[in-house]
């Protein structure tokens, strides 16, 4: 099982539950069965392109980034300086990217 997987089916589905729906609606949706949705949650695993339908469904987007940045941001959150920290978060990815593309 992949908690990183898991982790993100879990958010969708707390997100959906957010907006009202169950997980088996948010399934339903997304055009999977509620059990193939139980199924892919309590494995951890489940086909990106399913993920991201299930993401759409409720106007989310999958996105990677860096695990240090997140962490970054995560203090800032806690700090209360979220917004300033998001700057240089963004700052730092365009420089990371400038560096893969040259």
């Amino acid at each position: 099982m992949s908690n990183s997987v898991q982790s993100l089916i879990l958010q969708v589905i707390a997100a959906a539950r957010a907006r009202g729906l169950s997980q088996a609606q948010l399934a339903e949706r997304a055009g999977m069965s509620a059990v193939g949705l139980s199924k892919a949650k309590s494995r951890g695993d489940i086909r990106a392109s399913m993920l991201e339908a299930l993401a759409a469904q409720l106007d989310l987007e999958l996105a990677l980034v860096p695990r240090q940045s997140r962490q970054k941001a995560a203090e800032a959150i806690k700090a209360g300086a979220f917004f300033a920290v998001a700057g240089e978060l963004g700052d730092a990815l365009d420089e990371d990217a400038a560096g893969d593309a040259g």
